[in-house]
């Protein structure tokens, strides 16, 4: 039974979850540019949260005004690139160091790299090494337990999908509703 039509949705519920393989150049700029496109999201977002800072008192339209966009936009796409790629960076660095891929060390210590990063922004060395340790924590956490807190994941992919599993036993309500109305019988 083919679910879907890429090459990562062809068996039922047993699908291989979205991974970038190769060398650690490859997936550092991978994670860069999803970075750069949830920035960029961000900031777009923050715009238009916050026109305010995007208006200018030199003329209706200008390069100011051009100007000001690119900042609202390309400062978060720049921040969240670099906290990604030196996240990415960090894990392939210790991936190649401790000769050890998905291991829980190595997310704490990308985490704290990458929080480092996101805590910069700031300019202030507390929030910058706080940052830090809880995002290696967060890191290791989800490395350590999986990125789902789903017990059944066989379940979930049932109800993602909109279907009934094969165990599926009806309530006795429903059975007597569909006893009493039997075009609905099928649903």
């Amino acid at each position: 039974m083919n679910m879907g039509g890429d090459r990562y949705s062809a068996g039922l519920f047993d699908d291989p979850k979205h991974d970038v393989h190769g060398p650690g150049i490859t997936r550092t700029l991978y994670s860069a540019g999803i970075g750069a496109m949830a920035g960029t999201f961000y900031g777009a977002c923050a715009a238009a949260w916050y026109p305010d800072s995007m208006s200018s008192r030199k003329a209706a339209v200008g390069f100011s005004d051009i100007r000001t966009i690119g900042r609202t936009l390309g400062r978060p796409a720049m921040w969240f690139s670099l906290a990604a790629g030196v996240f990415t960076a960090t894990e392939c660095a210790m991936e190649a160091a401790r000769n050890e891929k998905r291991d829980a060390w190595n997310s704490l210590v990308a985490g704290m790299a990458g929080g480092g990063i996101v805590g910069s922004i700031t300019g202030r060395p507390q929030v910058v090494a706080a940052t830090a340790i809880g995002m290696g924590i967060l890191m290791a956490s989800v490395d350590l337990t999986g990125a789902t807190t789903v017990y059944d994941e066989k379940e979930n992919a049932f109800k993602r999908n909109a279907i009934l599993p094969e165990t599926h036993v009806e309530s006795p309500t429903l059975a007597e509703l569909k006893g009493k109305f039997p075009f609905c019988k099928d649903l």
